[in-house]
Parts: structure tokens; sequence; C-alpha cells
């Protein structure tokens, strides 16, 4: 017999070589660990999830721009720990990735550079082939995360317990952290910049302790805030870094050119010749970021933008200009104002750029003061200036229902008087029950997890009736007044907490799901709440028959039920939404409108919440919000322009609204005969004049209009409520601080006006006043002009701006 020579090459379960079989091979079944049946799901899962996430990115197909990335020695572990330095494009790192001893990975690069998307194509590709026994890549924001007071093993399940409790096959709490445990979990943090300086510090020392077995780690981070965070902390440990290389002239015309519209492709010549003929130019430097390289593409997709504005020299001088301009372009360009066409699939509504951008601008600012990425709709609550109304809404919400409940009580049919008065105290003493209930919910509730809730049954069944038996056990041992509270009390919170969870899988689910998931909760803890709680104060206040007993259920069940309702986060959010949509923050319908903003590609949908598309957009749009104070707005725009913000028309009948109500409810209760330190009467007019305010409040808000003015090198621009007023700088003869002219009557208040060269055309709707100027913005009750304005008009407008004396 000859050599026998046996060669295997790919993945298999069993391998049998062999030079000859005598007899049968027997091979075992093979099953699966529970612990691999949750891997497995949870890949499928977090593959699916993000392979759509990519797609809507444009990281697929043709979209799929080949940034180069070079290892960075500087910041990294020694070679000797390290390996061979990975390089190249995605498949060229995804294979040295593989061979990396320790498989870890740190991905740095300026703003803008491709860091994320580098991330999850690296994620989705390490999905794709992996086998049984390796680790699952989850994608996950590091800005979550606190070093100083979570461990991260702690942190990491926990937020994948929040994204994917109950979604895959036996992905129970349990198995998740079994998966982290027993290092099962590829975590790929991303944002790692966005901690905190002295956070990031800690955060890369807590990495080295936690995962010191050599466990993997994929992580992103700008590359300033990396090297500065490794300058007293050590590096992170037997990782590699690679650094975004800049995408040369050659790979963004082809990227262009491949990615645009062939019949549209002629548009683009002029600029992809001026980006290969002119590589230190600022159409070069700035197209030298792949996040700029997007915005291009995706602003000037549409027939009505042209590219070839971007080589206007006057307008952009340098590739920071055309930063800015990209930028600022990317929502009115995904906005268009007017019909869409009736065989478009699912067109975007025409919200209108103006009103999409200063709603994105609202947003932005919104979660940036929480130091946030994610927008929330369960979290829009303590949006200013929601909070301030949220206590009047509830006093006055409050008042309503009791004179509600005396209605409903003078209706109720009772055979005498006394049973009707043990139906308004009885009553009465299940309203505030309930209060006390829902307020104890609602602490524990923001100790506990402010996440939307979901109706929960199965297996908290025989959990709440042996809770409910030791509550029922103890009410004969209290004393006659507090059973009566304890049991209500307790009853609320069995009820509530039993039938509703957090709903932590909102990486399927989506925003609006996690929206009926609430109100589906509410409503079924108000139906359960409500005859409980009736029935309690009905069975344990002594009552002189069944119409007192049965009043008391009913009327007391149901004030029970809307303190359920409007405690809850669905009211929360309803007040909220009004709010906002009342003072022009936010549109009514939020859902849709950020459904659409997703769909734009201005918003990622990270689970049920979204998030900027990049931390550059979001930025900026906070900027252009937070513009309305002029000296934050004098670092962003000084350069090429100036953007500022105020709303008119309602300030001083705001002030007149403040001043007289309370004047008025101190001489009514004077009138009645009651002490000013007569609580009661306080209340009392509370209910009667809070609504009026509230609803006066609202009503000036509406019809006050969010003014903004906007200089450049070009133009002077002024926008009130939905109408835009411009005068480029060669049709104006004089700008100048002048006092308001209004249709009737005299003012005392002063306007920043312009007086239009005699050859400018007028629209019809614009109001010149006697003298021949129109009013463009208001000024400070002296007439001063911030400094930051003044610099402006002195640099744009030169010798037509008249100063004021």
């Amino acid at each position: 017999m000859g050599e026998v020579h046996n060669q295997f090459a790919g993945n298999a379960t069993y391998v049998v070589q062999a030079g000859e079989i005598i007899g049968d091979i027997v091979f075992p079944a093979v099953t699966d660990s529970a612990l691999d049946t949750a891997a497995r799901g949870l890949a499928g899962i977090v593959h699916a999830q993000w392979r759509d996430e990519a797609v809507a990115r444009g990281l697929a197909g043709a979209g799929k721009l080949p940034v180069q990335w070079v290892a960075d020695w500087s910041v990294a572990d020694h070679r000797e720990n390290v390996g061979s330095g990975p390089a190249g494009g995605l498949a060229e790192l995804t294979e040295a990735f593989r061979e990396m001893p320790e498989q870890r990975l740190a991905i740095i690069g300026g703003p803008g550079s491709g860091k994320t998307s580098l991330a999850i194509l690296l994620a989705l590709e390490l999905l794709r082939d992996r086998a049984a026994d390796q680790p699952v890549p989850v994608i996950l924001l590091a800005s979550s995360w606190n070093p100083v007071k979570e461990h991260f093993d702690v942190w990491l399940g926990r937020r994948i317990k929040e994204e994917y409790l109950g979604q895959g096959e036996d992905l129970s709490r349990d198995r998740i952290r079994e998966l982290v445990r027993d290092r099962r979990i590829l975590p790929v943090l991303d944002g790692l910049d966005e901690m905190p300086e002295f956070l990031l510090e800690e955060a890369l020392a807590k990495l080295n302790r936690a995962l010191g077995d050599g466990s993997p780690v994929i992580l992103t981070c700008r590359a300033a805030e990396y090297a500065e965070a490794i300058t007293d902390k050590s590096v992170l440990g037997g990782a590699a870094v690679i650094r975004a290389q800049p995408v040369d002239t050659q790979t963004a015309a082809g990227y262009l050119r491949r990615t645009s519209q062939p019949r549209q492709l002629d548009r683009w010549e002029p600029v992809l010749s001026e980006l290969t003929t002119n590589p230190d130019g600022p159409v070069a430097k700035a197209f030298a970021s792949p996040l700029m390289l997007w915005l291009a593409r995706t602003v000037y997709s549409s027939k009505a933008n042209d590219p070839t504005a971007l080589l206007d020299r006057k307008r952009f001088p340098a590739a920071l200009a055309i930063d800015r301009h990209l930028l600022d372009a990317l929502v009115p360009a995904v906005f268009p104002a007017g019909p869409r066409s009736p065989d478009q699939p699912r067109p975007i509504r025409d919200w209108g750029p103006l009103r999409a951008q200063r709603w994105l601008a609202f947003l932005a600012a919104h979660v940036t003061r929480l130091h946030s990425r994610e927008i929330k709709w369960w979290r829009l609550s303590r949006a200013n200036p929601v909070p301030l109304v949220e206590v009047p809404a509830l006093v006055a919400s409050y008042f309503v229902l009791v004179q509600v409940m005396d209605l409903l009580i003078g209706w109720y049919p009772t055979p005498n008087a006394f049973q009707s008065f043990e139906i308004v105290l009885g009553s009465d003493v299940a309203l505030k029950t309930a209060l006390a209930g829902g307020v104890v919910i609602s602490l524990l509730r923001l100790w506990k997890s402010e996440l939307p809730r979901r109706p929960r049954l199965k297996g908290r069944l025989v959990g709440m009736i042996t809770t409910l038996a030791i509550v029922l056990g103890l009410v004969p041992f209290l004393p006659s007044g507090a059973d009566i509270l304890f049991l209500g009390v307790g009853v609320t919170a069995i009820l509530i907490l039993g039938f509703s969870a957090p709903m932590q899988s909102a990486q399927v689910l989506g925003p609006r799901a996690l929206l009926r998931g609430e109100q589906a909760c509410t409503a079924l803890t108000a139906a359960l709440v409500s005859p409980a709680v009736g029935a309690t104060v009905a069975w344990l206040l002594p009552t002189s028959g069944w119409a007192a007993a049965s009043g008391i259920w009913v009327i007391g069940g149901l004030a029970s039920a809307v303190v359920v309702v409007v405690l809850s986060p669905w009211c929360q959010w309803l007040l909220a939404k009004a709010v906002l949509a009342g003072m022009g923050r936010l549109p009514w319908s939020v859902l849709t409108f950020l459904e659409d903003a997703h769909r734009a590609g201005v918003l990622r949908r990270v689970g049920g919440v979204y998030q900027f598309r990049h931390s550059h957009l979001q930025a900026r749009l906070a900027s252009a919000w937070t513009g309305k104070d002029a000296a934050q707005v004098a670092g962003r725009y000084e350069a090429d322009e100036l953007r500022i913000h105020s709303r008119g028309g309602t300030g001083f009948k705001l002030q007149v609204v403040v001043v007289l109500l309370p004047v008025m409810a101190v001489v009514f209760i004077v009138q009645s005969g009651s002490s000013l330190t007569d609580i009661q009467a306080w209340l009392s007019m509370g209910a009667l004049l809070g609504g009026p305010m509230l609803v006066v409040w609202g009503l000036l808000r509406l019809l006050s209009r969010k003014i903004e003015l906007h200089l450049t090198s070009e133009v002077i621009e002024a926008t009130v409520g939905r109408r835009t007023l411009t005068f480029p700088w060669d049709e104006v003869a004089e700008v100048a601080v002048r006092k308001f002219e209004p249709p009737f009557g005299k003012s005392d208040e002063f306007m920043l006006h312009v007086r239009p060269a005699p050859e400018a055309e007028l629209a019809a709707w614009v109001r010149v006043n006697s003298a021949g100027w129109i009013a463009m913005y208001h000024l400070p009750t002296d007439g001063s002009v911030p400094a930051q304005l003044e610099q402006a008009l002195v640099r744009f407008a030169g010798e037509r701006w008249k100063p004021f004396k």
C-alpha cells in the first residue's frame, strides 16, 4: 500500500480522516447548549438590525466608500503584544482582526472620518462568517457608560438587556448575563470621545481591568481625545490602533461618479474636474472627509441643487465654508417644499424646509443639553419649558377632576342626603389614595427605570397574589384610617408594578411600538386600579347602605383611573407634545416627523430611539438653535455669517398675564372674606385662574412668531414665521436702528431697519413705513445693538450701516 495523505479545509463539526475504514462509524447527535442557542439568536438579530442600518446609511453596494486605514503605533501597545499592524480597506482589516492574538482594535480619526461606518461594516463582516464558538459583535454607544459608578460587565449586560431582551431564541436575562460572563460578546463601543475627559481616561483603565483576560473589544474615538486620554493612563492593552486616511481625490471623484444618476453625471463634471486637477483646493480638502462626500452626494442628488455652486470661490474660499454649507443644506435638500409625485412610494410629507430645520435644531439642542445623542419621545417632557407647565397642569387637572366628581355625585341616585355625603367623603378618600399610590409609583419609576412599559402577565400572577395576601393580612393590625391608605396604596403599587414591565426589546419594535406598549399598559393598569381602589375604600369605609358603597366604588374608581392616566408617561408625553407643538418647537405629529427624518437620512434609528446621523450634524443644528444667544453665535458664525433668533409679538402681553393674574387672585380672596394665609382659598383660586392662565399663555405662544436674522457677505435676510424677506446687499441703501412704526398708533420699540435701494423689487406683503424703511429685527428696549450683530453689520454692510446714536 502506498502513502495515505489526508487534507481538510473549512468548518465542520466532525472530521474523520482514515486510510482504511472497517465497520461502522457512529456519530452522536450534536445538540447546542442553551448558551449557544442564545448566542446564535443574538447574532441573527444584531446582523439583521445593522445590515438594514448600513443600507440606510448608504454603506452598501455602490455607496460603500473605500476609506483606507493605517496602523498608528504612536498611541498603541507594544508591537509584540499586538502582532502585525492592520492596514488597508475593509477586507484587509477584517482578516487582520481575526488573526490578532487578543482581537482588540481602536479605530481613531478626525470628525467625519468614517469611524462609526467602519465599526458597523466590520461587525457585519464578523457576523457574516461567525463560527459557533466565536463572540457576537454588539454595537453600543459608549457615552451611556459611567466607569466610575458601574463595572463594565454590569453596564454591558444592562445595555444588552435593554436592547435585545426576549428577542432571540432563549435570550433571557440569565442567558445574557452568562453571555457576558463567559466572554461570548464582542463589545463594539462607538463614540468613546463623547465621554467627559476624566471619564474617558477612567474608561480605558477600567476596560484594561475588566477585559484583562484577553477578551476582545472594538472601540471608536476621535484621535485627539484618544491621544490625550492615554497620556496619563495606560493604552488599551493588546489593542491595535488604526487611523483613517484622508480620501484622495481620485477615490472621491470615483465615489461621486459611481453614486450619481447616470443621466445627471454632466452636472458633476465641473466639480469632478476641479477635484482631480486641483488637489489643494477647497473642494478637494472638503471632500477628503467621508462625511462631506456623503453630504454632497445627498444634498445634490436633486436637480434643484446644482453642485457647481461649490466652485464659487467668493462664497466658499476655504474647505470650512463648504463643510458648513453642506451641513446647513442637508435638511432643506431632503425636506423640499411642494407636492410629491403620486407614484412615489411612501413620500416624505411636505413639512417645509424651514420648519423641518427649526424642529430638528430644537431636538439637537435638547439632546445636547441632556449630554446625549438619543432622541427619546418619553424624555421630551424634560425639554424646556415643559417642566414649568407640568405642575400648573397637574393642579388644574386635580381641581377639574374634583368638579367633575361633584357633578357625578349630584347625578348618582341615593335614598337620602346622608348617603350622598358618604359618597362625597368616600370618593375623596379614593382620589387621594390613588394620588398617593401614583406618586409612589412615579418615584419608583424614576429610581428604577424610566423606559416605556408594556403589559406583562406571564410569570407574575403567583407573586402578585402572594404579595396581595400579605398586604391583606396586615390590614387588621392597622389603626382605622391608616388601613385604607395602606391597602389602597399597596393595591395600586402591586397592580401597576405587577402587570407592567419596562419595554427593553426596543431594538426590533421601534419608537412607535414603544408608545403603543405604554398606551396599552396605561389602559390596563387604569382598568385594574379603578375597581380595586374603589372597592377597597368602599369595603373599609363604614357606610349606611349599598347606594353609598356602590357610589364610592363607581365614582372613586373612575377618579382613580383618571389619576393613573394623568400620572402615566403617556400623559406626560401628550402634555410635552402639546406644549412644544403649541410653541412651534415641534410638529403635532412628532413621531411621524421623526420617521420621515429617518427615511430622509437625517436621523438613524437604533431600536426605540433616534439619533442624528452624525455628531457634526447634531452640533451644527444645536448651534443654530442656541444661536438666539448672540454670545454663542459669535463663535460659530463669526467667519462668514451670523444667524440670530428671537420671538416677537408677545413679550409684553406675557408679562401682563404673569403680573395681572396673581393680583386678581389676591383681590378675589380678600373680597370673599378669606385670609391670605388660607391655603384652601389659594388652592381654590388656583383652580379658578390656573386653567384660564394656561389657555391664555398657550394662545399667546401660538400667536407669537419666531424671528430669525441671517447676515452673510451676500445678503441680509429676515424670517418672520413662515415668510422670509431677503435683500442682496447691492439692493440695500442703508441699514439703521429706528423706532418701529406700527400700522396703527405709536410704539416705543426699537428695531433694525433696512432702506431698500430704488431698484429693489418688493413683494406685495412687505410693509414699508412712511419714511421708506422696512423693519427687520427686534432690538432691546434701549435700541442697543448686540456686539456680535454690530460687528457683522460693519463687516457685511460696510458704509450702508448707520450706527445708532
